[in-house]
């Protein structure tokens, strides 16, 4: 028995390819890992020119707003809207201001209190406690 005739088929034919053939595949494999790599990080690392800068037209107060606390008067049909506001970003000093509305509706309410601070009703719910009195 020789070994020519124990070898399975798929070994001769990697012999019979020979090794000008197996020996680059590897450097052309890391070649591209780090070529790749590199452009990966040239694009991703370079500021996108495209990308044009927003303008508000209202000051963002949903920053300062730590509460806003609904009391909703069914039986008189107001709601009382008691906001609680940080004096600067990192203090712990806040002012209150109140707002009567004359409905206790909670989407319509959610727009008033939307429309008077200027934030977003989605920021707006986040902040949001209601309170339902008799």
């Amino acid at each position: 028995m020789t070994s020519r005739n124990l070898s399975p088929g798929w070994l001769k034919f990697i012999k019979s390819v020979g090794i000008e053939f197996w020996l680059p595949l590897p450097l052309l494999g890391l070649s591209f890992w780090f070529v790749g790599g590199w452009l990966t990080e040239q694009t991703l690392s370079r500021p996108s020119k495209n990308l044009t800068q927003l303008k508000t037209t209202q000051p963002d107060y949903g920053k300062k707003i730590a509460l806003i606390k609904v009391e909703i008067y069914p039986q008189q049909g107001i709601s009382l809207v008691t906001v609680k506001k940080a004096e600067n970003k990192i203090s712990t000093r806040y002012t209150k201001s109140q707002i009567i509305l004359n409905t206790t509706h909670i989407p319509s309410v959610e727009a008033k209190i939307s429309n008077e601070l200027g934030i977003s009703r989605e920021r707006l719910r986040n902040k949001l406690r209601y309170r339902w009195e008799q």
